[in-house]
């Protein structure tokens, strides 16, 4: 999946003013959801624009869907 990015200053205007919100990306086979990290890997990969070997990408974080959602996406 091709990730559409976009400056912070600009996705933000653009977000609702309250309330929480899921920041995410989906196309037919996949679904990215943003996840925040620990100020150090946060902090580096931001400052070198690659992942530190703090990150792993072996680890996953599952969110699950709601019943409604999953019988929409499966027709």
């Amino acid at each position: 999946m091709r990730l559409i990015t976009e400056p912070y200053l600009t996705q933000v205007s653009n977000w609702p003013k309250n309330g929480r919100h899921i920041l995410a990306q989906y196309d037919d086979h996949s679904i990215v959801v943003y996840q925040a990290y620990r100020p150090a890997i946060g902090d580096f990969t931001a400052t070198y624009g690659y992942f530190s070997d703090e990150f792993s990408f072996d680890r996953m974080s599952w969110i699950k869907p709601n019943f409604i959602w999953m019988m929409y996406r499966s027709g």
